[in-house]
């Protein structure tokens, strides 16, 4: 089974993986990782042992970023 790349807002799960994450910002899943241990990024949520990234948190980051520049 292919993974088809996240390209648009619409095709972002309400859940996020780092891997789909990381296809929808154009960021490699370390550099995801590496944002979490120094608290930048996208809001991390855990489930169980799974990280996961819900699309609001991750669309109110983007935003931040807009603003901020």
């Amino acid at each position: 089974m292919t993974m088809q790349a996240i390209r648009q807002v619409e095709d972002l799960p309400e859940w996020s993986t780092r891997v789909q994450l990381s296809q929808f910002i154009e960021v490699s899943v370390q550099t995801l990782a590496r944002w979490k241990v120094e608290g930048r990024g996208p809001r991390v949520t855990k489930i169980g042992q799974a990280v996961r990234y819900r699309k609001s948190d991750v669309l109110s980051w983007l935003d931040s970023l807009s603003e901020a520049s």
